[in-house]
């Protein structure tokens, strides 16, 4: 019996199933005992508000779920979640984020100029909003998510958001005058997903599901001066462009279990993604003492190298195994992921001339081949029988190897190639190290319909070798908590 269990555990620590695909995108949201386990063993307060998984949350009115949490920068966020059943229709919703905290106020101050104190470009004797500073640094978070379930499928709606705009005309800053003054900065990511929420082979899985992100990134600003400004121009002048819209669209396969026999159940699975990063920006050009506008596939960043026209375009496959193994009160899990990844990306510095933008300086094509194996394993172990379960957690990923080609051209200052300098590089590139983490988190069942959710301190992040057990952040210190009921 011994040997067999042996056997089953090494078994486990080769083979594993695919969990992440279907979450909800950026991280938004992970219940504490997936957290713990690296994902390996979801709870209902993840399931609830995924295409595939959420036709197996059983409730008879209403399900819903409400955590304490933290963004990456430790900024705390509310979170709640809800789903009802009307007939044959399933509906989740789940919102996090912290509203309007962290929106900088860009307060103002209505201000009389006199004569000889006027703002350039304005006039004496008259009244104009001043801004000390305008600062478009947002730090609030906004994510929500509507799923719709039917006909043993699910339709997922996920829109997050840290964008900010500040768009006025007619404003003082700096003791200019502007007729315009309009910035903005941050991010908007919709995202839509689908998948089949029943195993289109019985017992052996497979729930297809399609993925479809729109990323917008915007980094913008763009003012005109009333009369001229500090260069003697008129126009609207560009002064920062950098935004990028990245699309990206995900398949997969949702499991496949090829084998199911003395508690143990061995799965393969296979994940792609495709995405794009498209510039399309603006620049500005004097003519005649006017700005004008022109337009390029790249971005506009003052600096060195303000001008770099873009591409980049990468793809994901990864092939994953995945184990489960229990018995009375010990469950096993692990999952290996090989993800495979082709990248083409190019970068082209740039300079003005006249009305247009020519080649200036490097400019590369990089392909390049990544392989990173991670893995991951999970435990769970039931200390007080549907009363109390310690949830445990391993993520160790492989050095990166990284095949890359670069295909190196120079141009002059008047956009001609400099062929001597034309060259194709070849690299073969070894990550630093491993990185590994560690996570312990228990979950509490006081009822059926009613229990709570935690992730412990005894944790340790990539790069850190140290676990603290009975410290500040120990097994009594608890990261975030999470309350969940379902009648």
């Amino acid at each position: 019996m011994k040997i067999k269990f042996v056997f089953v555990l090494l078994l486990a620590i080769i083979v594993s199933a695919a969990a992440w695909a279907q979450n909800l995108p950026g991280g938004i949201w992970t219940s504490p005992q997936s957290a713990a386990t690296e994902g390996r063993y979801r709870s209902n307060a993840d399931d609830f508000i995924r295409p595939d998984t959420h036709s197996g949350v059983k409730f008879n009115k209403w399900f819903g779920i409400t955590a304490f949490m933290e963004d990456e920068n430790f900024n705390p966020l509310a979170t709640i979640g809800f789903a009802a059943k009307a007939n044959d229709l399933y509906i989740g919703a789940f919102y996090s984020g912290n509203f309007w905290a962290g929106i900088p106020a860009n307060n103002y101050t209505e201000q009389m100029y006199t004569t000889g104190n006027e703002p350039a470009g304005g006039s004496a004797n008259k009244t104009y909003n001043v801004y000390n500073f305008i600062n478009i640094s947002s730090q609030s978070v906004n994510n929500v998510a509507v799923l719709f379930g039917f006909a043993d499928m699910g339709l997922r709606l996920t829109y997050r958001t840290n964008h900010l705009l500040f768009n006025k005309s007619d404003i003082v800053t700096g003791n200019q005058l502007y007729k315009s003054y309009k910035a903005e900065n941050g991010y908007i990511a919709p995202q839509i997903a689908w998948a089949f929420s029943k195993d289109l082979v019985s017992g052996k899985g497979i729930r297809p599901y399609v993925t479809l992100d729109l990323f917008f990134d915007r980094s913008y600003q763009k003012t005109e001066t009333s009369g001229v400004d500090a260069n003697g121009n008129t126009g609207e002048r560009v002064q920062r462009s950098a935004n990028v819209f990245s699309p990206a669209l995900g398949l997969g396969l949702g499991g496949y279990h090829f084998y199911n026999q003395d508690g143990f159940r061995g799965s393969f699975d296979v994940d792609y993604t495709i995405s794009l990063n498209l510039y399309n920006n603006e620049y500005s050009y004097v003519q005649g003492g006017q700005y004008k506008t022109g337009k390029f596939a790249g971005t506009f960043n003052p600096g060195t190298f303000p001008f770099v026209e873009r591409s980049y375009f990468t793809n994901t496959l990864t092939p994953s195994v995945a184990g489960s193994w229990s018995k009375e009160r010990l469950a096993l899990r692990f999952k290996l992921n090989l993800p495979l990844t082709l990248t083409v990306e190019g970068a082209s510095t740039m300079a003005v001339d006249g009305s247009d933008l020519i080649k200036s300086g490097n400019s590369d094509k990089t392909t390049s081949f990544t392989l990173r194996p991670d893995i991951r394993l999970a435990m769970q172990y039931k200390i007080v029988p549907d009363r109390l379960t310690l949830n445990a957690g391993a993520r160790i990923q492989a050095s990166a190897f990284t095949l890359e080609t670069v295909d190196h051209d120079y141009y002059n200052a008047a956009g001609e190639k400099v062929t001597p300098l034309t060259t194709k590089i070849h690299r073969n590139a070894f990550g630093s190290g491993i990185a590994s983490r560690f996570h312990i988190g228990p979950t509490f069942y006081f009822t059926e319909n009613f229990w709570v959710e935690s992730n412990t301190g005894v944790s340790n992040a990539y790069g850190d070798n140290a676990v603290e057990i009975f410290a500040a952040g120990g097994l009594f210190s608890f990261g975030s908590i999470l309350v969940c009921l379902k009648f």
